[in-house]
């Protein structure tokens, strides 16, 4: 079978398959993050990249920064990130008033895990880009 290099000579079939390689590379890298910590859930695998991200960041959400993001109810985040806790995926503290979460360092750290989840993720958006460039 042929590859499917989405050139037809059309200005909309290359940004159609601009965004198709953008789209698939999300999805390659959502499957990425969910085996790499073992979730099967893709709402817990965005409510824990919105963790991670407001950490690595320096500026960690509470459950009601998370509740608004995810568009959800707080307690339904308190209750999602409760096995997470539990398991040492994340952590929490307390920050004055607010309790914050927290990117465990140990996330994800698996018998067989690369230490470095980067690596594999950086593969896939680089083939997307080098796609995109040679369209």
């Amino acid at each position: 079978m042929a590859e499917d290099t989405g050139q037809t000579g059309h200005a909309d079939d290359a940004t159609a398959y601009r965004t198709r390689r953008l789209l698939e590379t999300y999805y390659d890298l959502t499957l990425q993050i969910g085996e790499r910590l073992d979730v099967h859930d893709v709402s817990d695998v965005l409510m824990l990249v919105l963790v991670a991200i407001a950490d690595l960041r320096g500026a960690p959400m509470d459950a009601e920064l998370l509740a608004e993001k995810l568009e959800s109810s707080r307690s339904t985040i308190e209750r999602r990130l409760k096995p997470y806790l539990d398991n040492g995926r994340i952590a929490k503290e307390r920050r004055g008033k607010s309790v914050v979460y927290l990117w465990s360092a140990e996330a994800g750290q698996g018998e067989g895990v690369p230490a470095d989840m980067s690596v594999d993720m950086v593969r896939a958006v680089m083939s997307m880009v080098f796609d995109i460039a040679n369209d």
